[in-house]
């Protein structure tokens, strides 16, 4: 097999045949060894058989990666020959072929770029770099890009930014057929409308999509041209295929038209066409539309993004009954069902309800709090809902607890079909009570059946599974069960599956089956203690699944990653990317010092790709370093830079922002800062990434800049008059960045259609919600006149309402209580003027709130006094805790225990002493307003359910009186977290010795990882631990816990 031989027929058939047999273990062997010519023949075969011989794509990858490293190293005449193997090749393989520059070679990888996918793509792009450096761009024809083909699209950054506009343009289609990243796009439109001013309709249409990238005054020239009208086309198709524009392009560009001065002029056509725009236009165009014209479109308008506001004033708006009468109508609402009334919710039978549910749960951001709650208190009424699970699951996660426990028997009986739902944990595992219960033999018998109610097994039923069998395969069958439940599963159940498995000598090689939100459980000082093979596992593990990663605290997340980066031998030397790379979202996490000496040249080369990750704020002064060495001093920084840096522009100080030439800050350019800013922080990484102070700290630089170069600041005398913002702009560069005298001074209709956004604005300064308040008022008179829609669109601006104001509004609908239940740190005064309101609005008696007013009362329940809350109907109540319980409420520990005294009515949950873990994590906060002897009769599976926030809100004199230190030695580690510095002050020392047992284990140094930093804290010396174990252990009882074999 070492040489080619002349073999013709069937046999060199079998012969080439039997190479595709080789097993993958001896592959790299065979071919590696064979001669150049066998490979050709074997190349060959396969060219001509690649759709019978169906190989597995490991082995496509390895006979690929065997021939690039070994023969085509050799002989780069064979690479054509490969052609049909290329997709199979790794990025890593690609970069590493040497420098080819045969034509043959190039146009070999331009006729199948198409069939790879995106990282092969830019592989070769950066493989093709080395043969086509700066020097040789700047040096080349016009006809550059036509001459190189699809490749030059793939360039790293570095190169592609020496083409010139006039390469740019005349290899525009070239450029169009092939996959150029948003900054390529940004940069090829502003190198061409910067450099040209007399382009044509022609051009502009084979522009095409990468216009929408253009600044909006280089395309405002064009006004009044033939080309402005192709321009506008292509801005409009950019929007319609929701891809993400400048809205300041989008205003300057299609909504300055004379047409949409009056909506009611506008044919249900070209109202049609203009759906998509329909947000950015506002309420007033909303408003000025007709009934007529609103019905003619509202099959079009199901799949817009209204907001709350705008899809009430388009619902109130539609002629009396078109959305209950007509037949499958509510269904067809889509997003609009967010305007829909709780109160006409109410009024409509079980079967309109039914048929129009799964429609409605697809849309985002579809029912609110009380919508769902109205719909879903009334359905599980009936005692049919068992037959509707299919048609009611899209609503389960917001169906209280109580209104599920009364069905649970008649769940068990049909338990194959609840093992498929989407249950929250609380409901599944009343469910699983009922069934350990009523059929036990389940359980025991066909545990892997129990499906989505697996979330709801308590320990001891883990545990008699592990014992009954504790085979490695009966272990990975019940990880797997877990890790298929339909959400984030309860701590005590992952705790209890580390404790269990812990203690198993396969433990190790189960890590990979535990998943990462189950291996994130275990402690820093259990992980610390794995192999590497066993930490790179872990590795893995968080690279598949990196939420979990950003779920941990801060400090755990560090120290994890400390140890990890310790354990994988990454703590010498430069931070190469490879390194980088296979920490994932990690990386940022590693120590100041590791960080510091990442690779340059991969830093600069893979920006868009580390504006993916998080930062700390450390991690942000790092980078802004790093950016400041590559890309020189910022007073040296061009459109071009600035376009690479992208947000990461905020992570600069500012000493330096202020350096950053103030010509290149145009609105268009800081619009989109916030925008790429905006999109990250709303994604899977930033959602998780900063924590409140942190996301205050990052807004307050944001505001710096926008105020510093747009003229708010008169450090400099140069600055620009300050600009007025249209409401457009706004939903990028959020209100509460602009000056409250700039957004005053917005036009009345520009103000209106801004109202809602500013009043859900969380960064608006008292000064300015107080200035814009008054806005409102010169608008719309006093505060006794606002509208039901006026008031709904207030937020937080209603915190500057005075007590008069407040008792002046009128809250006859759901909608207008839930805008100002929502208001989380109103004074008490106005809390309790705000509940009076209520009663007083709708003409009912704090006996008559139903659980769909209860949860849009939302915060203002604590306005209620104790007796107006004894009251309160217990059931109707019980059924709004589930959302009540996640706020952090406001009041007094009378007010908690008055409520808490309402959730154990006989119709409600009974005694607090029968409460499980499922009702406690029903009633999250309240449980903080457990009377005294209720919480220290708590047992593990109670304090189990308890969340953290309760935790948090239980008074510091309550704590230490009712919390024993045994009690306190069964938190979990989230719980314990949650205990704040007051309550911590108050403890004894036995208490703080049991939480610090929680904190870390006790034969390590305790940290206190409760903050967000990595300060030590709750340190006692080895003695003093040992010391206070005894003490623990002198003052508990003697459960099975301590005293196993009693």
């Amino acid at each position: 097999m070492q040489t080619a031989r002349v073999v013709t027929g069937d046999k060199f058939s079998y012969l080439m045949k039997e190479y595709f047999s080789i097993p993958l273990d001896s592959l790299q062997s065979v071919l590696s060894t064979a001669h150049i010519t066998t490979i050709t023949l074997i190349l060959q075969y396969y060219s001509r058989n690649q759709d019978t011989l169906q190989l597995p794509d490991k082995y496509l990858s390895t006979m690929v990666s065997v021939l690039l490293q070994t023969h085509v190293v050799k002989d780069g005449s064979l690479f054509p020959e490969l052609a049909p193997l290329l997709t199979s090749a790794s990025p890593a393989d690609i970069q590493a072929l040497p420098s080819l520059r045969d034509d043959i070679v190039r146009e070999t990888i331009n006729r199948n770029l198409a069939n790879m996918n995106l990282d092969q793509r830019e592989a070769f792009g950066v493989w093709y770099s080395k043969v086509m450096p700066p020097s040789n761009i700047t040096r080349g024809h016009q006809s550059l890009i036509r001459d190189t083909g699809n490749l030059i699209a793939y360039l790293p950054f570095r190169n592609f930014q020496h083409l010139s506009p006039a390469q740019l343009l005349d290899g525009l289609d070239v450029l169009q057929r092939n996959s150029l990243t948003p900054l390529k796009q940004e940069f090829v439109a502003q190198s061409l409308l910067s450099s040209y001013r007399n382009l044509t309709a022609q051009d502009f249409t084979r522009l095409g999509k990468i216009t929408c990238q253009a600044d909006p005054e280089d395309l405002l020239v064009y006004r009044g041209t033939e080309a402005f009208i192709v321009i506008q086309d292509i801005v409009m198709n950019c929007t319609r295929e929701g891809l993400s524009l400048s809205n300041y392009l989008i205003s300057k560009l299609l909504l300055n038209s004379t047409e949409l001065k009056t909506p009611s002029s506008l044919s249900p056509a070209r109202l049609a066409e203009l759906t998509h725009l329909m947000p950015l236009l506002g309420v007033t165009f909303l408003q000025a539309l007709t009934p007529a014209q609103l019905l003619a479109i509202l099959p079009v308008l199901d799949s817009v993004p209204f907001s709350p506001a705008q899809a009430a004033i388009i619902i109130d708006k539609l002629p009396p009954g078109t959305t209950l009468t007509a037949p499958g109508q509510l269904q067809e609402l889509g997003h609009l069902i967010a305007g829909m009334k709780t109160e006409t919710l109410l009024t409509l039978t079980s079967d309109r309800l039914l048929s129009s549910l799964p429609a409605m749960a697809q849309h985002t951001p579809g029912l609110s709090p009380p919508q769902a709650n109205a719909i879903a208190t009334k359905l599980w009424g009936f005692p049919e809902v068992i037959s509707w699970l299919d048609k009611v699951e899209p609503l389960l996660y917001c169906t209280p607890l109580l209104s599920v426990l009364p069905r649970t028997r008649m769940l068990v009986d049909n338990v194959t079909t609840a093992s498929t739902k989407s249950w929250n944990t609380q409901q599944a595992i009343a469910i699983v009570s009922e069934l350990l219960e009523t059929k036990p033999n389940v359980i025991r018998q066909n545990f892997l059946s129990l499906g989505t109610l697996g979330q709801g097994v308590s320990c001891a039923i883990l545990k008699q599974r592990f014992q009954a069998d504790s085979s490695p395969s009966a272990v990975i069958k019940i990880l797997a069960l877990l890790r298929r439940q339909p959400g984030p599963l309860h701590t005590s159940l992952k705790k209890c599956v580390i404790d269990e498995l812990y203690q198993l000598e396969f433990f190790s090689e189960l890590l990979k089956d535990l998943g990462a939100e189950i291996a994130l459980t275990m402690s820093v000082s259990t992980i610390k203690k794995f192999s590497t093979d066993v930490m790179d596992t872990l590795r893995k593990l968080i690279i598949q699944d990196p939420q979990q990663f950003l779920l941990q605290p801060r400090t755990k997340q560090e120290l994890l990653v400390d140890k990890m980066v310790q354990r994988l031998g990454m703590y010498t030397g430069v931070f190469t990317e490879e390194e980088f790379r296979s920490l994932g979202i990690m990386a940022p996490f590693v120590v100041d010092e590791v960080l510091i000496q990442v690779d340059r040249s991969f830093f600069t080369n893979n920006l868009h790709y580390l504006q993916g990750l998080c930062y700390t704020r450390s991690k942000m002064d790092i980078v802004a370093r790093i950016l400041q060495e590559a890309f020189g001093p910022v007073k040296n920084w061009n459109q071009t830079t600035l376009s690479q840096v992208d947000w990461f522009f905020f992570f600069l100080p500012d000493s330096s922002l202020q350096e950053i030439p103030r010509a290149l800050m145009s609105v268009r350019r800081i619009e989109k800062l916030f925008m790429n800013q905006r999109r990250w922080e709303r994604g899977a990484v930033g959602s998780h990434c900063l924590n409140e102070d942190e996301r205050k700290e990052f807004f307050e630089k944001q505001q710096f800049v926008l105020q510093f170069f747009l003229g708010f600041l008169k450090i400099n005398p140069l600055s620009p008059t300050p600009i007025v913002p249209n409401c457009e702009i706004l939903h990028t560069i959020p209100p509460a960045a602009w000056t409250s005298s700039s957004l005053t001074s917005m036009s009345p209709s520009a103000f209106s259609n801004c109202l809602e956004l500013m009043g859900r604005d969380p960064f608006l300064a008292s000064y300015q919600r107080i200035q814009v308040l008054m806005k409102v008022k010169q608008m719309y008179g006093p505060v006794s006149s606002f509208s039901q829609s006026v008031i709904s669109q207030l937020g937080r601006l209603a915190k500057e309402l005075t007590v008069e104001e407040l008792s002046s509004l009128r809250l006859t609908e759901r909608r207008s209580i839930a805008a100002l239940g929502a208001v989380s740190d109103l004074s008490n005064r106005q809390l309790a003027a705000g509940f009076t309101t209520v009663l007083n609005s709708t003409k009912l008696s704090p006996s008559q709130l139903d659980s769909s007013i209860l949860v849009a009362m939302g915060y203002m329940v604590c306005g209620a006094k104790t007796t107006e809350m004894k009251s309160f109907n217990a059931v109707e109540f019980s059924k709004a805790v589930l959302w009540l319980g996640q706020l952090k409420l406001s009041c007094s520990e009378e007010q908690l225990e008055t409520l808490v005294g309402l959730l154990t009515h006989s119709l409600a949950f009974g005694p607090i002493s029968t409460w499980g873990t499922d009702v406690f994590i029903e009633i999250g906060v309240l449980a903080a307003g457990l009377p005294d002897f209720a919480m220290s009769a708590l047992v593990k599976e109670q304090i189990e359910g308890i969340t953290p926030e309760a935790i948090s809100m239980i008074p510091p004199e309550r704590f230490y009186v009712a919390l024993n230190p045994r009690q306190i030695s069964l938190f979990s580690y989230e719980q314990a977290t949650a205990v704040t510095d007051e309550q911590l002050s108050v403890l004894s020392d036995v208490q703080r010795t049991a939480l610090a047992m929680v904190l870390t284990p006790w034969e390590n140094r305790p940290v206190d990882f409760r903050g967000k930093s990595s300060g030590l804290a709750l340190s006692h010396s080895p003695l003093c631990l040992i010391l206070g174990l005894l003490m623990l252990l002198m003052v508990l009882p003697c459960p099975d816990l301590c005293c196993p074999g009693t």
